[in-house]
């Protein structure tokens, strides 16, 4: 509602209370009438507006895609095989390139160098006194450490990049994840004492700040500019500078096969080059950086200032209209995850099928479609589809995890309890017996296997699960 409306209307309230005991009561009665009056002619106004608008957004969307038809296919091989967003396949994909080194006649040229060289003209680090690019060109590529996942106390760093003594930075790659209590903290203090100078990079796809929980104020004070945000899309400009630079420009010459007995081996840097330009597409990708979303964003932009924008004429209006938006998106997620989700439930549904015809009955509780479908769609629960009872703190369950790009869905023993631990790997060859596939020692889950809703099959899922209750209620 305008401010100014609700100004005057206090206004009127208070000049209404200096009347007379009678007056004032229907006064005040007749003016909340009117607020009440007000209000709903407002929402409807709003509420009219929008119902002309998703129409017109539907017919932009579909205007684009008849559009993108006139470019090439925009193909994204991670998006096809749905990697797109798991962080620990960007963050190999991302230190693979940096290790690449390359000798051509005579030259010899380091992805890594040049990412030090870009992150120097981006970020205007200095290296701790390396502070022209030619000194960064002399150092050797054999001399600077790259590594994934490089431990820092109990965490991982995702990855770390040092030179001898000189200085090392830290990635921290963040596509859905949250982050965790101190992780920034602790990455810092366990190299400020080794390296004469600490980076930390967070990449994120739309250059998010890290949470304070994560980075306190005091540690960043510390590292001053030596903490930087980038975004996803960042990490294709570094790429696309080394297509466009003069010094890889045999990157583009033609194509070059050669046979030996009935082979065919490819001599020049097609899949290199090939593998760059997917990888430079997905990282745009990520932060919605591309054509496509270009044009949806100018016409849809077109169309707010038509029908919208006159409207807007506060901040308190501005996030009004932000709420209604962000409802349709919640809205929207919520549909794409219970789609996702509908295999899990059906594949849960016959797992409990069968339990509840030759399990005990007594023996598990299990959650309702509409509780698991909760679950999924607020990131960071853990719905227990089903979970046998507890025993000596150890529980067999069948769990789904939103892991904020897909769903989870797996099932084994779990428990944090240092002697259940043992006493349950001191069972390994019977647990194998019952079901040879899981996996071990996984953040609790002590043995976990991951279902496939179109391989596996429930019922030998819901044998495992009795018989694991009975090994564990007989020998813990």
């Amino acid at each position: 509602m305008n401010t100014e409306i609700i100004e005057n209307t206090l206004l009127a309230l208070i000049n209404e209370f200096k009347k007379d005991e009678e007056e004032k009561y229907n006064a005040v009665e007749n003016t909340i009438k009117s607020i009440h009056k007000s209000f709903l002619e407002e929402e409807e106004l709003k509420t009219n507006i929008l119902n002309q608008i998703f129409p017109k957004i539907k017919t932009i969307i579909e205007e684009v895609k008849e559009e993108m038809k006139k470019y090439p296919p925009q193909f994204c091989i991670f998006d096809a095989v749905n990697l797109q967003r798991y962080e620990n396949y960007n963050s190999n994909l991302l230190a693979n390139f940096l290790k690449i080194n390359i000798e051509y006649e005579g030259t010899k040229l380091s992805f890594v160098k040049d990412f030090l060289i870009y992150l120097n003209n981006k970020l205007k680090w200095d290296y701790y006194g390396l502070k022209s690019i030619e000194e960064l060109e002399k150092i050797n590529h054999s001399d600077i450490n790259i590594k994934r996942e490089k431990y820092a106390y109990r965490r991982r760093m995702d990855l770390f990049i040092s030179y001898k003594k000189d200085f090392a930075i830290i990635i921290e790659n963040k596509i859905y994840a949250s982050d965790q209590p101190n992780q920034l903290n602790d990455y810092y203090k366990k190299n400020q004492d080794i390296y004469n100078n600490i980076y930390i990079i967070y990449l994120t796809p739309y250059g998010n700040e890290p949470n304070e929980n994560s980075l306190s104020s005091n540690v960043r004070k510390e590292l001053g500019d030596n903490f930087k945000t980038l975004k996803h899309c960042d990490i294709a400009l570094w790429l696309e500078n080394i297509l466009e630079n003069e010094k890889y420009c045999f990157f583009h010459k033609e194509n070059i096969l050669f046979k030996e007995n009935d082979n065919k081996y490819i001599k020049d840097y097609r899949l290199l080059k090939s593998a760059m330009i997917q990888t430079i597409h997905n990282a745009n990708m990520l932060g919605n950086n591309t054509k496509e979303i270009d044009m949806t964003k100018e016409k849809i932009r077109k169309l707010l200032k038509e029908n919208i924008f006159e409207d807007i004429q506060t901040v308190e209006d501005a996030e009004e209209y932000k709420k209604i938006f962000n409802s349709v998106i919640d809205i929207i997620n919520e549909k794409e995850w219970s789609i996702k989700a509908k295999p899990h439930i059906e594949f849960t549904q016959k797992v409990l099928d069968y339990l509840k015809k030759n399990g005990e009955s007594k023996s598990y509780t299990f959650l309702a479609e509409k509780e698991i479908l909760n679950g999924i769609v607020n990131k960071n629960k853990y719905p227990h589809n089903i979970e046998f009872k507890t025993i000596n703190e150890a529980n067999v369950i069948l769990e789904n995890n939103n892991n904020g790009t897909d769903i989870d869905f797996h099932f084994g023993i779990y428990t944090e309890n240092e002697r259940t631990i043992k006493k349950i790997k001191k069972l390994d060859e019977e647990i194998n017996n019952i079901f040879e596939k899981f996996s071990k020692d996984s953040s609790g889950w002590i043995y976990i296997y991951y279902i496939n809703t179109e391989k596996d099959i429930p019922e030998e899922i819901a044998i495992a699960m009795i018989k694991l209750y009975d090994l564990l209620k007989e020998n813990l």
